[in-house]
């Protein structure tokens, strides 16, 4: 069985915000925080004799101490014969309230495909989300940040990420 490798990398850009400053970030928030997985390779289907899109979902946030931040997602997910892709860039600043967070987005971009391209779409309107925060420590003491939508409906887990 071949595998084809497929490059998948994030790019955080180091350009300076020109929006408002927000409240200071202070530790543990500040800096780069990953979610989830995504695979770098695709698969050969057996059932199917076809090549597969890699699956998953990812999150980079990156939290600066002028209470600025920059986020990019990346969903890719198949099922049968479709592959369906979405990718999501903010940069803005965030609000802290006692263990709430929100977004408050200046610019960004939401775009992606359902099943194939020819299905795209695409808007700059990104709007803001209010997440609970609060922090924990994994088995071998690194930061771990929770997010909780405020229905308790949906965690997120993230951990320090690294370049």
């Amino acid at each position: 069985m071949h595998r084809y490798m497929l490059s998948l990398s994030f790019v955080l850009t180091s350009t300076t915000l020109a929006v408002q400053s927000g409240p200071p970030i202070r530790a543990p928030l500040l800096g780069s925080w990953l979610y989830g997985t995504l695979s770098s390779t695709e698969y050969y289907d057996l059932n199917t004799n076809k090549w597969q899109d890699a699956s998953g979902a990812s999150e980079i946030v990156t939290f600066l101490a002028s209470g600025h931040y920059e986020r990019t997602r990346l969903l890719s997910l198949t099922t049968y014969s479709c592959t369906s892709k979405a990718y999501f860039y903010e940069k803005g600043t965030v609000k802290m309230a006692g263990d709430k967070i929100t977004y408050r987005p200046s610019e960004g971009v939401s775009k992606g495909y359902t099943c194939t391209p020819s299905n795209s779409w695409q808007t700059n309107k990104i709007n803001p989300e209010t997440w609970a925060v609060h922090f924990e420590k994994d088995s071998t003491g690194a930061d771990i940040m929770v997010l909780q939508n405020l229905k308790g409906t949906a965690e997120a887990h993230y951990g320090r990420y690294k370049q």
